[in-house]
């Protein structure tokens, strides 16, 4: 395989044979451009040994926006948990298709990505949002070299922005103590029960089944999770491998959760065939899977109510890690409870507590030693 040369006013281009197409027709390739026949000759040995060793991509007229689409519907529906692809649609369809879907895949550039980034910080995006943004990009486009579009992943070459960690909401023991205490007598006191005992998740809660409570062993089993999509609420898989655990409970939360049960039984009674019965801890007064906004309403009211500091629902997660770690609890116990797939992400989200639990240790390692001397 060689290439022919040829200049034409001041600039020099070359043509490299190809072989032939599916229809027996000659493929060639011309490349122009270069200042220099010098120039031209590099390039034209560089592509000639990128087709000799099969890394020889013809270039693409396929636009991002065309790309999206067949991944979203031979990839990432398939591989995808529902929840996970609606919001991978909802991040292409606000973020990335307007800015670049029109742009031929193969003429992406990483610095093209870079300026996305920018202009979504620019735009008042938190930098866990444009991390997002990567992760999509990053996610989909090593399928557009898999599949021979493009040759080199721009996506690779580029960087979002460092994940800034700001200091979550949380509750003091005090303020837990009197949410609770003023929620007693209502239905859904289990939930909020559960997730500032536990840190469980809300979906982890709703999808929460009685077949999961060990009430010999004091155990929840976390298996599965209710969400909500654009086709109804659905139950799935947990937010992700770690998030499937055994957690601990203790004999007051063992007590509650059979006082629960006895008044979900009495009402099943009641009710006989309007009860439907989907064994789950917390659900309807009719059996049925709770939405997750009538939750989040009935917590918003309560906390109104309480005259409380106002937290978002996920905010008792933190609350409870928090007070575990400002209890002495280690880390890694703290992650295996909240269903982290390392500590060092726990440690990352909860870097705020740690000051003051390293104060704690340094005071209690003097006084150890200085009560021996």
């Amino acid at each position: 395989m060689k290439g022919y040369f040829r200049k034409r006013g001041t600039k020099w281009s070359f043509t490299v044979d190809l072989g032939q197409d599916d229809q027996g027709k000659r493929k060639q390739k011309t490349v122009s451009g270069f200042k220099t026949k010098k120039e031209a000759e590099k390039a034209c040995m560089d592509l000639i040994s990128q087709v000799e060793k099969g890394d020889y991509t013809e270039p693409s007229k396929v636009t991002v926006g065309e790309f999206f689409e067949d991944w979203k519907l031979t990839v990432a529906k398939q591989a995808l948990k529902t929840t996970t692809f609606e919001t991978y649609s909802i991040i292409m369809d606000t973020h990335i298709i307007p800015m670049i879907g029109e742009k031929q895949i193969q003429k992406v550039t990483p610095i093209q990505i870079q300026r996305l980034y920018t202009q979504k910080t620019e735009e008042g995006l938190s930098s866990a949002s444009i991390r997002k943004i990567h992760h999509v990009l990053s996610s989909s486009f090593k399928y557009a070299k898999k599949w021979g579009l493009i040759q080199k992943n721009p996506i690779e070459e580029a960087e979002p922005p460092k994940l800034t960690t700001k200091e979550r909401p949380i509750w003091t023991i005090d303020e837990a103590t009197r949410f609770l205490s003023s929620t007693e007598k209502e239905p859904l006191y289990i939930a909020y029960l559960l997730a500032i005992f536990t840190g469980m998740r809300m979906g982890e809660i709703l999808g929460l089944r009685w077949q999961a409570v060990d009430f010999e062993n004091k155990a929840l089993s976390i298996q599965q999770s209710l969400a909500k999509t654009k086709n109804g609420l659905i139950f799935q898989e947990p937010k992700s491998k770690g998030s499937k655990r055994l957690i601990s409970i203790t004999d007051d939360v063992v007590q509650a959760l059979k006082k629960h049960k006895l008044e979900q039984s009495k009402q099943k009674l009641q009710l006989g065939m309007s009860y439907e019965y989907f064994d789950l801890v917390v659900c309807t007064s009719l059996g049925t899977p709770m939405i997750p906004e009538n939750l989040r309403r009935h917590y918003n009211r309560m906390i109104s109510e309480c005259g409380i500091k106002k937290i978002r629902f996920h905010d008792l997660r933190h609350t409870h890690a928090s007070i575990m770690l400002q209890l002495g609890e280690h880390p890694k116990v703290v992650s295996e409870r909240l269903g982290h797939s390392r500590t060092s992400v726990t440690l990352d989200i909860y870097s705020h507590v740690i000051p003051g639990i390293q104060e704690k240790a340094a005071e209690n390692f003097s006084h150890a030693l200085s009560k021996k001397g």
